[in-house]
């Protein structure tokens, strides 16, 4: 009857049941439960990087790890295209699992499946999959202290190519700034796109300072891109470069053109307009504040009366808005209600004394 009761029980517990003598030593089949229920790796940023090293994030859902408190060891390796998978991978990384406290009783273990995050390694010497081609991961669960996984899986995915900006030129180069005169500046690239790239943000911008000026962001037909400029005798001169800012799904990237900017000597005191928008973004019928500083020199112009424009997103022509005057410490502000999308940029007219300039241009986003 003992014997009867001893081999149901280890029926009913799964557990292999040993006979020494009159004692009993039970033997728990570790981690048989364990087993990988989903490998889902993020192909939203499954791509190469335009420069140096990024990462493609993964999470493998796995059934009952834990046996106890112990937690298994989890390890992930990943074959590019054309590698054979019967050879060894590369490393991916893999978030370990923490043992669980060792308590009596035994504490709870997590709900089934858990989860467990991972990072592929990607580099911008990497190449993108072909049609036919794909990247393979492998991830296996390993028992505390084994060597031989109880439960491995892989998956397959497509890695596309890399963000790229072409052809990016600025005319001329170098810029020559003329006293009493501005001079055109033209800007152009292409986009050679791979996703859901979007341009964020593109502009001329000083090296050697904080002077910059805005450009448009939008994208003709061929994605292609081509916008200008002004730029007066007041610009800093020195090393420039047109920055385009990318967004692709959650990654951003930047890409630069150098050019440089100079000037003969001139016995006229430079001048120079600040200017700002508060709130940048409103409801369509409400005011935003443009306000800012009016410079001649190093000091404030006194009662220096500027010109407000406006462009509307997506065209090319400023229209004047109106007139805005300085006070005696150089400070203007005017309170407008954008009816569209746009920008804004304040002038001040060139004297005999003082050359003119145009301030740095603000975008107001109309909800």
């Amino acid at each position: 009857m003992r014997k009867g009761l001893r081999i149901a029980w280890a029926t009913a517990t799964g557990a292999a049941v040993l006979a020494a003598g009159a004692a009993i030593t039970t033997v728990t089949p570790a981690y048989a439960a364990a087993a990988i229920a989903e490998i889902k790796i993020d192909t939203t940023v499954s791509f190469i990087p335009p420069s140096g090293s990024d990462s493609i994030p993964f999470v493998v859902k796995v059934n009952s790890p834990y046996v106890g408190s112990k937690a298994p060891d989890i390890k992930a390796e990943f074959w590019k295209e054309g590698e054979a998978t019967s050879s060894a991978g590369h490393a991916a990384s893999v978030t370990a699992l923490s043992d669980l406290a060792n308590t009596t009783p035994a504490p709870t273990p997590p709900a089934s499946p858990v989860e467990v995050k991972g990072s592929i390694p990607v580099s911008s010497s990497d190449k993108p999959t072909t049609s036919t081609g794909k990247w393979t991961l492998k991830v296996a669960v390993y028992p505390d202290g084994s060597t031989t996984a109880v439960s491995s899986d892989t998956a397959t995915f497509e890695v596309k190519a890399a963000t790229r900006v072409t052809s990016a030129n600025v005319d001329p180069d170098p810029v020559y700034l003329k006293s009493g005169k501005e001079v055109d500046v033209y800007a152009g690239f292409h986009l050679e796109k791979f996703g859901d790239e979007k341009i964020t943000d593109v502009r001329l911008e000083s090296k050697d300072s904080d002077d910059y000026y805005s450009l448009s962001t939008g994208l003709e037909a061929d994605d292609s891109y081509h916008d200008s400029t002004s730029m007066d005798y007041s610009t800093s001169t020195g090393s420039w470069q047109l920055r385009i800012s990318i967004s692709r799904a959650t990654k951003k990237y930047s890409f630069t053109k150098a050019f440089q900017v100079k000037k003969s000597g001139s016995s006229k005191a430079k001048s120079k307009i600040t200017l700002y928008a508060s709130p940048s973004k409103v409801k369509k019928g409400k005011a935003t504040k443009l306000y800012g500083k009016v410079y001649r020199g190093s000091k404030a112009w006194s009662k220096k009366i500027l010109k407000l424009y406006f462009k509307k997103k997506g065209t090319k022509k400023w229209k004047f808005v109106g007139y805005v005057g300085a006070t005696s410490t150089g400070k203007y502000t005017k309170s407008v209600k954008p009816k569209y999308d746009g920008y804004w940029r304040t002038t001040a007219a060139a004297t005999s004394l003082t050359s003119g300039s145009l301030s740095n241009i603000k975008f107001v986003d109309v909800k």
